[in-house]
């Protein structure tokens, strides 16, 4: 048995935040109704959506997101740091809090995320200009994380199946 979770906050993306599923986690249960656990539909299309998203709030980003990035578009540290034209262990200062981006590093990582994962999937129309254009502000002492808040949008039954992620879509990102 299993039924769709009204909202469902996910932890497990290696961010340093949870992400909020709406309408979209299924809940797996025995017969008795005792909970065997929880699946998230198109992870792959989930975690592309969610660096998207972050990609364009323009709140300077963390090691971590950094990091997360880097997985989505599926390089290692080192293919990663070749392809910025970096020194592997500046990536690594970056992804592990010992160093700060500078502006140029960080607009790079955007960049090449957003770029990428626009390519694996043709329905996503980024704002390239907008993205290259923005500046991104400092995290404030205290402020509180974003909240990603995504939905899995229902598929007609007409229409042909979705490449992974084209069904996600993100209602709040602040």
């Amino acid at each position: 048995m299993r039924r769709v979770l009204p909202r469902y906050e996910e932890s497990g993306l290696g961010l340093p935040y949870p992400v909020v599923l709406i309408n979209a986690a299924e809940e797996h249960a025995d017969a008795a109704g005792n909970v065997l656990g929880v699946s998230v539909p198109d992870l792959e299309g989930l975690v592309a959506a969610v660096a998207v998203a972050r990609a364009f709030l323009p709140v300077e980003l963390t090691g971590s997101e950094v990091r997360f990035m880097r997985k989505v578009i599926g390089m290692s540290a080192k293919d990663f740091a070749e392809a910025l034209k970096l020194d592997p262990a500046s990536l690594s200062r970056w992804e592990n809090n010992k160093q700060t981006l500078g502006g140029w590093a960080e607009s790079q990582v955007r960049l090449a995320t957003v770029a990428i994962l626009a390519q694996r999937m043709p329905s996503l129309k980024p704002d390239m200009e907008k993205l290259f254009r923005m500046v991104s502000r400092k995290r404030e002492e205290g402020e509180a994380w974003p909240l990603f808040e995504l939905h899995l949008e229902p598929q007609r039954a007409a229409e042909a199946p979705r490449a992974p992620g084209e069904g996600w879509a993100a209602l709040q990102a602040a």
